[in-house]
């Protein structure tokens, strides 16, 4: 970590935000009505002209990188932007926090995380699901276990969240469908809570398409891991019916399920971490806390954090 950032420790970064879409806005109130103080948003970029209370706005995000005073961004863009923007970004002397998918393949990935050792910067790969409380109690209780299976569980309408049209639909844009953009989600769950557990392998993967849509909106993929550890990911866009996003880890000790909509955490059944039983959507101002807060640790630590293993096991599957 570099002198100047050093001195900084005591007072907030200054943020600039690159992209103001649904996720951008996320973003921002959390930066702003959460009540946290490692960042001071200094400025904001969007194609889409817009107003903000002391905090600059540029259409051109390059104007947002000659702001001397902003150490950090963070880029909430479509996942075929990311690639670009977090190289400029790094050019220009920027620590750089980016959404998921970090990038459309893994060579970019490995391109942005050498970029970054080059020019003494933190790239921080933001898998907001990872900061939900369930998983963190995952983390500590199957620490030393011995998980022979993973069963993943997502389901929900995205036309809910996202217009048809929109990019999330475009395989152009968003690199995938279910898969990418909420099983990249699971995955990092996964990776988060095991961090020693071996590489997963594609066994089998089928992909279906709902009518008049370009991208996977349904996903079945089998996996193994280790000599004897397998798993399951079953994911539906289409689903009606009450939203699941659930990680069952299978030990001789019994099943742990993370439950990321409820924020529960249970042993067979029964409810370890957590009591909210009748949350029905994602807490993602509780996630997104979380990932600032790791942010700005990693920052003062001068240190990244990035991960590959779970856009590589989505390409192996897609392949």
């Amino acid at each position: 970590m570099k002198k100047a950032e050093a001195e900084l420790k005591n007072s907030p970064f200054n943020l600039g935000i690159i992209g103001f879409g649904n996720i951008g806005s996320v973003h921002f109130d959390t930066l702003t009505k959460s009540g946290q103080s490692d960042f001071k948003i200094q400025a904001i970029s969007d194609f889409t002209p817009r107003s903000f209370d002391n905090v600059h706005f540029y259409e051109n995000y390059r104007d947002l990188l000659n702001e001397s005073a902003i150490q950090a961004v963070s880029i909430s863009t479509p996942p075929n932007t990311h690639y670009q923007l977090a190289m400029d970004a790094l050019e220009a002397g920027k620590h750089v926090l980016v959404e998921k998918p970090p990038a459309l393949t893994v060579e970019q990935c490995d391109q942005m995380i050498s970029f970054a050792v080059q020019k003494e910067k933190v790239l921080f790969m933001a898998f907001h699901a990872r900061y939900n409380p369930a998983v963190e109690a995952a983390r500590s209780e199957l620490n030393g276990k011995d998980v022979k299976k993973i069963d993943i569980q997502y389901a929900e309408y995205a036309p809910k969240y996202h217009s048809v049209d929109g990019w999330i639909f475009d395989p152009e844009v968003a690199g995938g469908g279910v898969l990418m953009d909420s099983g990249i989600n699971a995955l990092s769950i996964v990776t988060s809570v095991l961090p020693d557990l071996p590489a997963l392998s594609v066994r089998e993967a089928q992909f279906r398409k709902a009518n008049g849509f370009r991208v996977e909106t349904e996903a079945d993929v089998a996996f193994s891991f280790g000599d004897k550890g397998r798993g399951t990911i079953t994911m539906d866009w289409m689903h009606n019916g009450p939203e699941v996003r659930k990680i069952t880890f299978g030990t001789d000790q019994g099943q742990y399920s993370v439950d990321i909509v409820k924020n529960i955490f249970s042993k067979n059944g029964d409810v370890l971490v957590g009591a909210d039983t009748t949350r029905e959507a994602v807490d993602q101002e509780s996630e997104y806390r979380g990932v600032y807060k790791d942010f700005a640790r990693h920052l003062l630590l001068g240190a990244s954090l990035t991960s590959t293993k779970e856009l590589a096991f989505i390409k192996e599957a897609y392949r």
